[in-house]
């Protein structure tokens, strides 16, 4: 009997292609632990930081701590915002009134009626007062400073084709240097919370 070329070819062929086929394994992740050293025992801790806006997960920290023998084994997670804890001093700044504009600068100020020449003025006196007091500043002085501060810029907005670049300049260094100041009081205020 004789067999035809055809026929034996396609006899051979899906033998050929399991030869020819590895078996594929997927890489997987060794993780080695070391044991707890004598009269202590591990815990896994979970701390998940979450996106302000959404409120989902955006990173997940996991590890494992030796404690001693006989701590109560704590499974709960830790969840956080991602950003440090929010107080009224991180909020947005709210435009202060004339009202309190005026008290803050200790001169009567209408900020929508400021020239730039008043304004500039204004500026410098916030900035003078922000030097002057803030040693003694809680943190709901340095909220009314940033209103101030944010009457003051809602005004430059309005002005800003107005002002030459040297003035625009000084102003931007003048808010650069109040948020400078106020920043540096609150991480100061975070450091001796915590000390």
């Amino acid at each position: 009997m004789k067999t035809s070329p055809v026929f034996a070819l396609l006899l051979a062929l899906p033998l050929a292609a399991a030869a020819q086929t590895t078996p594929t394994t997927s890489p997987t992740k060794t993780t080695t632990t070391t044991p707890a050293p004598a009269g202590t025992q591990q815990q896994t801790e979970v701390v998940e930081e979450l996106d302000p806006a959404t409120g989902k997960v955006i990173r997940r920290t996991t590890r494992t701590v030796n404690v001693p023998v006989g701590t109560t084994p704590s499974t709960t997670t830790t969840t956080r915002p991602s950003t440090t804890t929010t107080t009224a001093s991180d909020l947005p700044a709210s435009p202060a009134s004339d009202a309190q504009v005026t008290a803050f600068l200790k001169k009567k100020t209408t900020v929508s009626t400021l020239t730039t020449s008043g304004l500039l003025d204004a500026y410098s006196r916030l900035l003078d007062r922000v030097h002057s007091d803030r040693s003694g500043w809680k943190p709901a002085d340095w909220a009314l400073a940033a209103n101030v501060m944010s009457a003051l810029n809602g005004r430059y907005e309005q002005l800003r084709s107005s002002f030459s670049f040297d003035d625009k300049v000084n102003i931007r260094a003048q808010q650069a240097e109040f948020q400078t100041l106020r920043t540096a009081r609150q991480l100061s205020d975070q450091v001796s919370d915590k000390l």
